[in-house]
């Protein structure tokens, strides 16, 4: 019998609370904007709740120290998002203790400079999240004390020059074997191997065509990377993501949200052939 999947909650019940009760207030109104909604995350996020949230998510004051808190601001937006996305609030309890662990872990390593784009965080936060899931109550494989580092290298130097030339991006054609090394620290379909894999590929995917992700590999390729199972968790992250982006917008988040689904809805049908 699988042991029951750790709720975040448990962990740092006071996030969850304020990201639950926020989203009541943006769905009635009571927060009407996007500024009150900094400001109110920002004043939830103490030095003690940093340090919470820390204790389960190694890397958390650092990322917060980059462009006045905008990477944690946004985690919180997606925590926040998630409470009211239809996929989320209809989904086993399992993959919604998933998506939680996914939403606090995916931009954990994302390092905002000047403005810009930080095109190797999902895999840096992919490292971040194998590291910090045994913690909190994940279970792993007899190897993973053996092969977490070796496998962290590796994904860590997956990375290639970008078609502008302008830095360095995340190298896709890596992600089999990045893929295949999350499951012999974790095993194959296991909670915790989802949660990683979910964190290493949210960045892969271009689901939102304003805005492509650099980096992102090419559908025929993905499907080589990810397995059923692993779709409606990552459908799930891809739909939040975005969402966060759009709280107060809601005809841009609709317009994400259908070009998301139909990304989602081809990588099935390639799934099935």
């Amino acid at each position: 019998m699988q042991a029951p999947i750790p709720r975040l909650a448990d962990h740092v019940p006071e996030f969850v609370a304020f990201a639950q009760a926020a989203a009541r207030q943006v769905e009635t109104g009571e927060i009407g904007d996007s500024t009150e909604l900094r400001r109110r995350i920002n004043e939830f996020h103490t030095t003690g709740r940093t340090l919470a949230i820390e204790r389960i998510a190694p890397g958390w004051q650092a990322m917060a120290g980059y462009a006045d808190g905008a990477t944690r601001a946004h985690i919180t937006e997606v925590l926040i998002a998630l409470q009211v996305l239809p996929e989320y609030r209809n989904a086993p309890p399992g993959l919604r203790a998933r998506a939680e662990w996914v939403v606090l872990y995916h931009d954990l390593g994302k390092q905002v400079i000047s403005g810009q784009r930080d095109a190797l965080h999902a895999f840096r936060s992919a490292t971040m999240a194998a590291r910090a899931l045994p913690a909190v109550g994940f279970t792993t494989t007899a190897d993973y004390a053996a092969l977490l580092d070796s496998w962290a290298q590796r994904v860590l130097e997956a990375t290639t020059p970008a078609a502008d030339g302008r830095g360095l991006v995340q190298d896709g054609r890596a992600l089999p074997l990045i893929i295949e090394g999350s499951e012999q620290l974790f095993g194959v379909d296991t909670p915790a191997a989802e949660i990683v894999q979910t964190v290493l590929l949210h960045q892969s995917l271009n689901v939102v065509p304003e805005w492509p992700n650099p980096g992102s590999v090419m559908e025929a390729e993905l499907a080589g990377c990810i397995r059923p199972a692993l779709v409606p968790l990552l459908e799930i992250m891809m739909l939040v993501d975005s969402d966060a982006w759009q709280l107060f917008d809601p005809a841009s988040r609709e317009r994400y949200r259908d070009s998301t689904l139909q990304v989602f809805a081809a990588l099935r049908s390639h799934l099935k052939r």
